[in-house]
């Protein structure tokens, strides 16, 4: 390129500044400043059976952080009565900072399971839980839904809000069935120690579950499995081949009713928090061996679980005792043809299996036993022959909110963002505690979301993962003599990315979850951005899509000093993720002229809302630039940069553009500045020149003996 070609394209940029006049960013403060100094933390503590311990003492609990021991600067329990007073104290008090605590409240989870039931059962189990929704839950209780046949189905992900919950239940065995991890995400990343950055749920996979109490009235030793039964001669004869066919398959039909259990419990066992388990169910019935049974609820302990078995069936003697007083009326009849002389093949063999039928008789004419065990062997208790749900599931609820709450002062003062392991030991071995298991150290108290905090724990794993490529910059602005003003750019690669087809919409799934963490030279947080981003495209369109790349930005305040900022990019449809390191300084404030980053720009957007702070948005547009070193060969980028003239300098500015290829000077260009805009600034975009090669844009403000010189690199395909 001639140097007379070069002067052209610079000339055409001094016409500019006018169209990218800027609004005066207010003066700002760091984001950030560190104010957690006290860690409040809940214990829940059971014995072997699952039953709540009551008695602990200070000195029976040990409570260690990144192994380090912690002095406890206090210990309580707190029961249902203490929780409901701080309620509302808290909900009358005017809302104040909690400078200085960070609270690790307990994570109740209630997983709510239907299982074993008809079309008129389901109505009476929506019903069941739709009362159990109106009691008062505690605070930081998450809601999930599930069926449970052959596999435990998620039917609605995990929540804590219950009018959402409630709205949920009427689409409950309509809606479609959901992936296990996503419906769970908001308790596994509840406790950051229980978050597992990827993972693939299948049928064979693990999950996480809940677990809730359950009291009720006394079980009657004749109810079992039914719902509205005809009492018809019809009926009661198909009811009688059905007692037949139960007892043939009855070893198969408990082992599938068994396993369906164990299943629940492998998928929600292994979630976070204090795990309860509403079972609404119509019955269980077992294969009768003991020992699998016993093995069964050995592992719901060692899960965490307390499981509560709600009988919808309801108070519905009549109609469910018939299939049982059958089975036992064909065993009487075969009994008193024992004593006859001649007999058929058929009653021969009905007399070989008699043992067989009676087994079955004894086992299917009460299949709320089966629950009762259940529920009382995990802590919990069985609601059944009633219609009133009320008191029972208020006794659930005084069991889910006594606690331990005990306080400590970290040994570590800084604030990094890194995960702090928690772990609580108890003088007394034959006790389990439930406690979050972590926390991540960031300087601020605030809830995060999450897709945060499974950023935050891809940034906490080492080594990072790094799946695919994507590039970020700091560019750096004006020095208001106290703070610098910066933009944060991330530029993720489009085709990088996973794209989820959705048949049934004709559209394609792309979702993007983004956190950056700024650090001060000591490694302290002094900034946080995070962007939670799905996207639903249409097919005609994805093509189109995936060949841009994703671009976000966030301004920066900060004072002069070096930093770095941490990023984590997370592809949710492929369950991927990658991390990036970038360093920047933000020099002394200098009387003395200027000059911003230089930043090649891509396009300009119109925004909604502009953001004055941000230095990337002028007359209510936004300059989006390039932050990847490479641009295709067709390429047509600007060059933007501001320059900061010395006000108690009488000399007028200029600029000076060297532009190389390869190392090589191919034009140099030397131009008077128009005068500053209303903020004392003078803003500039050129037309980048383009060159096969590795090329370099060096830009030079000048003001009398004063100058400041920044750089802008990027190469040309050959």
């Amino acid at each position: 390129m001639s140097k007379s070609g070069f002067a052209l394209l610079l000339c055409f940029v001094l016409a500019l500044p006018a169209l990218l006049r800027a609004q005066n960013p207010p003066p700002t403060t760091p984001t950030i400043k560190a104010t957690a100094a006290e860690v409040v933390l809940d214990l829940v503590v059971r014995d072997k059976h699952g039953k709540p311990v009551k008695n602990l003492k200070p000195g029976d609990v040990s409570i260690y952080e990144d192994g380090v021991k912690q002095d406890v600067k206090s210990f309580r329990f707190v029961g249902t009565r203490e929780v409901k007073q701080e309620q509302k104290a808290t909900t009358a008090a005017t809302p104040t900072a909690t400078s200085g605590v960070q609270p690790l409240r307990a994570v109740n989870v209630i997983c709510v399971v239907f299982h074993n039931l008809d079309p008129v059962s389901r109505r009476r189990g929506i019903e069941a839980v739709q009362e159990f929704l109106k009691t008062d839950l505690p605070p930081n209780t998450y809601i999930g839904m599930f069926t449970l046949d052959d596999r435990l189905n998620a039917v609605y992900p995990f929540t804590k809000d219950r009018a959402e919950a409630q709205q949920a239940l009427q689409s409950v065995f309509s809606g479609r069935v959901l992936d296990f991890g996503l419906a769970s995400e908001a308790v596994l990343t509840a406790n950051p120690n229980q978050y597992t950055v990827t993972a693939t749920i299948d049928g064979s996979g693990r999950g996480a579950t809940i677990l809730a109490r359950l009291t009720g009235g006394e079980l009657a030793k004749t109810v079992v499995n039914g719902a509205e039964v005809s009492n018809g001669t019809g009926a009661n004869v198909q009811r009688g081949n059905q007692v037949l066919e139960r007892r043939d398959f009855s070893n198969i039909s408990g082992m599938r009713a068994t396993d369906s259990i164990i299943t629940m419990i492998d998928r929600l066992g292994t979630l976070p928090g204090r795990k309860i388990v509403l079972l609404a169910t119509t019955g269980l019935v077992t294969t009768g061996d003991p020992d699998r049974f016993e093995s069964i609820v050995e592992k719901a302990n060692k899960a965490g679980m307390t499981i509560y078995s709600l009988d919808v069936t309801g108070l519905d003697e009549t109609s469910s005792a018939q299939a049982s007083n059958i089975a036992l009326g064909r065993v009487a009849d075969v009994s008193r043809s024992q004593t006859a002389v001649s007999t058929d093949l058929s009653a021969a063999k009905e007399k070989s299996r008699q043992g067989d039928t009676m087994m079955d008789a004894v086992r299917s004419s009460n299949v709320q036993s089966a629950l009762r065990a259940l529920s009382e062997g995990t802590g919990g208790f069985l609601i059944a022959n009633t219609n009133d749900f009320r008191k029972p599931f208020q006794k659930i609820l005084d069991d889910v909110e006594w606690h331990y709450e005990a306080s400590y002062k970290p040994s570590s003062d800084k604030y990094d963002g890194r995960l702090r392991n928690i772990e609580v030991k108890l003088d007394k071995p034959d006790l389990s505690v439930e406690s979050r298991t972590g926390y991540f150290a960031m300087p601020e108290a605030k809830v995060l979301k999450p897709f945060e905090v499974a950023a935050l724990a891809v940034l906490s794993v080492n080594p990072k993962p790094k799946a695919f490529n994507y590039e970020t910059a700091v560019y750096r602005f004006r020095n208001d003599g106290t703070n610098s003003h910066d933009a944060l750019a991330v530029e993720i690669p489009g085709a990088t990315l996973a794209a989820a087809p959705i048949p049934a919409r004709q559209t394609h799934s792309v979702h993007t979850s983004l956190m950056a963490l700024v650090k001060d030279s000591s490694g302290q947080v002094v900034d946080t951005y995070s962007v939670d981003a799905p996207y639903e495209i249409p097919d005609a369109n994805i093509k189109a899509v995936l060949a841009t790349p994703q671009m976000y930005t966030h301004p920066l305040m900060l004072p002069a000093g070096r930093y770095t900022v941490e990023t984590a990019v997370l592809d949710r449809e492929a369950g991927r993720s990658s991390t990036s390191v970038t360093e920047f300084v933000n020099p002394e404030s200098q009387n003395k002229v200027a000059i911003s980053s230089v930043l090649l720009i891509q396009r300009i957007e119109s925004v909604q809302t502009p953001d004055p702070a941000d230095p990337l948005i002028f007359q209510g547009k936004r300059l989006v630039p390039v932050v990847g070193g490479t641009l295709p060969a067709d390429a047509k980028p600007y060059a933007y940069f501001v320059v900061y003239p010395n006000h108690s300098n009488t000399e007028k500015p200029k600029i000076q553009v060297e532009f190389r290829v390869d190392g090589q000077l191919l034009a140099n260009q030397t131009a008077d500045l128009p005068a500053p805009d209303a903020t004392g600034r003078i803003p500039m975009i050129i037309k980048a020149a383009t060159h096969a090669g590795t090329c370099e844009l060096k830009i030079t403000a000048v003001q009398g003996n004063e100058s400041a010189t920044e750089r802008v690199t990027y190469s040309i395909p050959k």
